[in-house]
């Protein structure tokens, strides 16, 4: 989970963003709704994934300012759908007179404001700017200069993104390190032509600005929108290794390793649900349903609940179905323990890239140099001979053993295993098609230039430069920004309504209309090259003959006649059966029991205890104190003391499972004072049934040396009763032996 983060935005709302966006490439949008929908989608992403990250948004270039360039819309604060729908209805407003505001005062203030509101605090702190630079401003080299370092002392990252504006400047170029791609980059910023003086000046400052901040700012031009939008879709997430142990290469060889997450799927958030009959609330937790799971045999009519304790699982054998409990279950399961061991190399070309079965973890070795330079040699060696290492992985104890492929990698500053699950003989399922139509050696060429035309990877742009076209890097998960997108919508609009997905998110879906235009030449020998036809589908005449068919028309209308009378009353059957068992799901049934009699008073308790479809909780208690007092009362030298005290355990046990103990203590103090000196109290001391204390339930107030004392503290004469029951038994028992 990412950590604490505020993060200011300054959005310029000069009249020159409310012209068209130039790089939209034939869509009508002009650079404020880019910019707000940027702006939107950084909301959303805050609203569902950080709950610790406080935004604020800064308007410049507005003459409802005071200082008539800032003006402050929504300080730091928790984003919420209030501040969601604000930044919505930015687009609606009249366009100001000015061209735009003076970025550098405003951003000036701004890491004033954040430097005030974090002070001492651990918090990130982030501005963004978004602006066509078009604004005026009184800000030089001097002065640029004390803002930077400004900058460097309060610690602040600064993403500029500029829209339609610096277009020339290309991040990849921007390496102290190869001064030969810094003087391209230098002689293409100078020579850079914009609309209007102002441009030019924003533009040199802002470069200036860069370069003295390597570290702590980025451009982002918005002629690349995977890369404007990219900074609103990346969810931070704190590196946690899912194992750290030995890398077991031979019997003598051990690394210790860290492994890591490299890719994850992707859940949507579970969605509860809020019942529509209780009072609206804002909080998460109010008003929601819960399911209450009541397992019951199908084959009983009366649907008698069944404890889960008496169900177990059942697993077929041939017709057999045969019971295994979880003992029986976890002595059946491969013990195995945790391990990571070596296994062989083979040759990179022997793994296909569709055996791949999960995602990727990350083999890394720990903070050791030891360890670096054993784990470094291996992948250098691995490399250099074009081999991958099997090794057989498990993450933990008791776990599932893996067969995993672990391919190497070095880059400049790290090197490491990329591992993926392997298949294994039972994983592979062989499936038999019919053979395909022998081709021709044009047919061949022709599919093999498509295929190459068509390749992500090096598509020529408009200056003939190869170049990628699906970035993972720049492309969002669009089941999740969609998902996000629905909410927030249903929530401001309150409709059941459901938008469309973005068009900006559907373009980097979509990339193969530039394939297409690039492989016309391709498609069109395809064409050329195979002769396609449209395949009617016949639709198929049903060859079965039913036995109306064979009869003449008479004897047809009088056996649908009869159908027709069969059908009414099965309905009718079927419609009584359907209200039995509404009735019973419903709880009018004349099976509940309602009454706690004397025969089998265990047994009705139970009943009613367990009964779901009724709440009879507070009536059964009631009525098994009853109960147990008439029983005590009608014993005849103690006959009925037995068929009370299993009573009185019996609600013990019920109170505990209800949450009831102020009951049954209560009712326990009741027989304390009326039977303190009779014998049914010495046999209650006898088999220790006391008190509920809050070790056995929290709801208790009872402590459990006070559930001790209570049995414990009692008279001589109780005493007495208790040692003449004690003699009783033993002298019974002798006679029995």
């Amino acid at each position: 989970m990412a950590g604490k983060e505020a993060t200011l935005v300054l959005l310029d709302v000069g009249a020159s963003m409310y012209e068209p966006y130039k790089q939209a490439q034939g869509k009508k949008i002009t650079r404020l709704e880019l910019a707000v929908d940027c702006l939107g989608m950084m909301i959303q992403q805050k609203i569902f994934n950080y709950k610790n990250h406080e935004v604020g948004l800064v308007l410049f270039g507005t003459e409802e300012a005071e200082d008539g360039n800032t003006f402050y819309i929504q300080t730091l604060s928790t984003p919420d759908l209030e501040f969601y729908r604000n930044v919505t209805e930015l687009i609606n407003h009249d366009i100001p007179k000015i061209q735009g505001g003076d970025i550098f005062d405003a951003l000036d203030k701004s890491v004033s404001t954040l430097d005030e509101y974090v002070k001492t605090k651990k918090i990130d702190k982030k501005i963004f700017v978004l602006t066509a630079g078009f604004g005026q401003t009184d800000y030089n080299e001097k002065k640029i200069a004390k803002l930077v370092k400004m900058i460097e002392k309060v610690d602040v990252k600064i993403n500029f993104i500029a829209l339609d504006f610096m277009n020339e400047y290309d991040v990849e170029l921007d390496d102290p390190t190869k001064p030969e791609n810094q003087e391209i980059l230098n002689d293409r910023m100078l020579n850079a032509v914009y609309e209007n003086q102002q441009q030019s000046i924003n533009s040199r400052l802002t470069y200036y600005m860069v370069q003295e901040l390597r570290n702590h700012m980025r451009i982002f031009p918005a002629n690349i929108a995977f890369e404007l939008y990219s900074q609103f879709h990346t969810k931070q997430m704190q590196a946690r290794a899912s194992f750290r142990g030995d890398f077991q290469i031979n019997d003598e060889t051990n690394i210790q390793v860290l492994i890591y997450k490299r890719c994850t799927e992707e859940k949507l958030p579970s969605l509860k649900k809020h019942s529509a009959i209780g009072d609206f609330s804002t909080e998460p937790s109010r008003n929601i349903v819960r399911n209450d799971t009541i397992h019951y045999n199908p084959e009983d009519p009366n649907m008698n609940p069944i404890e889960r304790e008496n169900i177990i699982k059942g697993y077929l054998y041939g017709r057999n179905l045969i019971p295994v409990d979880s003992i029986m279950e976890d002595k059946m399961k491969y013990q195995c323990p945790r391990s990571f061991q070596l296994l062989g190399f083979v040759d990179k070309s022997q793994i296909p890239r569709h055996y791949f079965m999960s995602s990727v973890d990350m083999v890394v070795s720990i903070d050791c140099e030891k360890a670096k330079k054993s784990l470094s040699s291996l992948i250098i060696a691995l490399i250099a001979t074009k081999k991958v290492a099997i090794a057989r992985f498990v993450g933990r104890e008791k776990g599932s053993p893996k067969l995993v492929v672990l391919l190497p990698h070095k880059s400049k500053s790290y090197s490491c295993f990329w591992m993926i699950s392997l298949p294994t003989t039972e994983d592979i399922r062989h499936f038999q098609f019919a053979a395909l139509r022998k081709s021709t050696p044009n047919q061949q060429i022709a599919v093999a230039s498509l295929i190459d035309k068509m390749d992500l990877e090096n598509l020529p742009n408009q200056s003939g430069e190869p170049e990628e076209l699906l970035k993972m890097k720049y492309v969002a998960n669009p089941t999740r920004q969609y998902f996000q997108q629905v909410v927030m919508h249903k929530a401001i609009t309150r409709t059941d309504v459901i938008p469309p997905i973005s068009p900006l998110i559907l373009e980097y879906l979509h990339p193969e209309q530039r394939v297409y235009n690039y492989a016309q030449d391709a498609i069109q020998r395809v064409k050329n090259a195979f002769k396609f036809k449209v395949n009617e589908i016949k639709q198929q005449q049903d060859k079965k003959v039913f036995w109306k068919q064979l009869f003449d028309e008479q004897t047809t209308q009088q056996v649908q006649q009869q159908i027709q009378e069969e059908v009414v009353e099965i309905n009718r059957e079927e419609e009584e059966m359907v209200n039995m068992f509404a009735k019973q799901k419903l709880g009018f049934n004349d099976d509940i029991i309602q009454e706690i009699g004397s025969v089998d008073p265990i047994s009705d308790f139970k009943k009613m205890i367990t009964e779901k479809r009724v709440d009879q909780v507070d009536s059964a208690l009631q009525q098994i104190q009853k109960v147990i007092i008439s029983l005590v009362d009608q014993s005849i030298k103690g006959s009925f003391f037995p068929k009370a005290l299993e009573c009185l355990k019996e609600m013990r046990k019920a109170c505990i499972s209800e949450d009831e103990t102020p009951v049954f203590n209560k009712f326990l103090f009741v027989l304390k004072d009326k039977y303190n000196q009779s014998m049914f109290w010495a046999q209650i001391v006898q088999q220790g049934i006391t008190l509920i204390s809050n070790i056995e339930n929290q709801k208790s107030t009872v402590t459990a040396e006070e559930a001790q004392d209570f049995l414990n503290k009692e008279d001589n004469k109780h005493q007495q009763m208790v040692d003449q029951l004690q003699h009783e038994e033993e002298d019974l028992l002798a006679d029995i032996e």
